[in-house]
């Protein structure tokens, strides 16, 4: 099993859902796989998060009859009503409400916080950027600016081109949640990834709460799946960086990228 189809079975198996011979062959990828297990956790953190907030609706009385009516059937007497309902009937209902209100109380949590719902894409795109650019060695940075520069649509120049720790191994076009971004993935001397996210800052606003003061800077701060994440505005963009580290890892490379432009 290679990556792609390893992650392919991240939510039947995060659900509990999955059979035992994908899942046999998942657990022998994972155990050899730090990327996929990386991704995992963070798939297991959202959804961690999303039930532990997610607010809780009580489906309107309409929809639930209209749910017991598809479930039962038009057919169930009315003189039974008084009955108890076959076990699969309950069960059935129960899981359709579940679902329902699963979906319903996660879409309206994540409008709520659109900077959480911001930072899981970007961890997932970071993720995804790290495993591509592991076989890659670094680049000329100048070649990688020159189509992200033609293709952002904005301006994001001057960016942190790298240095002697920290070499700048790819850059694109990207996307997060609405907006159009520019990402620029960085590796360390350890091997460890981290990704620069560049996008107009209109419209995003940067929670107070969970600001890290580093030296006269004081960016948002978040730490998911062992991983730091940074996100303030300058020069009209809003700056997101991911880095694997540790949170003296990640002021670190906050600097660098801050003071770089």
């Amino acid at each position: 099993m290679n990556c792609q189809d390893a992650r392919e079975h991240f939510e039947a198996l995060v659900r509990g859902q999955i059979e035992t011979v994908p899942a046999e062959a998942l657990q022998a990828h994972l155990a050899t796989c730090a990327s996929c297990r990386d991704a995992l956790e963070v798939q297991r953190e959202i959804r961690a998060l999303i039930r532990a907030e997610a607010p809780r609706y009580t489906a309107p009385p309409q929809l639930q009859a209209r749910i017991r009516a598809r479930v039962l059937g038009p057919a169930w007497p009315a003189w039974r009503a008084w009955m108890p309902r076959p076990r699969w009937a309950v069960a059935a209902l129960a899981g359709v409400l579940a679902v329902l209100a699963g979906v319903w109380g996660a879409s309206l949590w994540t409008a709520r916080d659109p900077v959480t719902r911001l930072l899981a894409q970007a961890m997932a795109e970071h993720e995804e950027y790290a495993h591509a650019a592991a076989p890659h060695p670094a680049a000329d940075p100048a070649a990688l600016l020159e189509p992200v520069r033609a293709g952002a649509g904005f301006a994001f120049e001057p960016v942190f081109q790298g240095d002697a720790q920290v070499h700048l191994v790819n850059a694109m076009v990207s996307a997060l949640p609405g907006t159009r971004t520019a990402a620029f993935v960085y590796r360390d001397a350890a091997g460890r990834y981290s990704t620069l996210f560049l996008m107009p800052e209109a419209g995003i606003a940067i929670p107070e709460q969970g600001r890290m003061p580093i030296e006269t800077y004081r960016p948002y701060h978040r730490v998911t799946a062992g991983k730091q994440l940074f996100l303030w505005k300058q020069r009209q963009l809003a700056c997101l960086l991911v880095v694997d580290g540790s949170p003296a890892d990640g002021a670190a490379l906050f600097l660098k990228v801050r003071k770089a432009a």
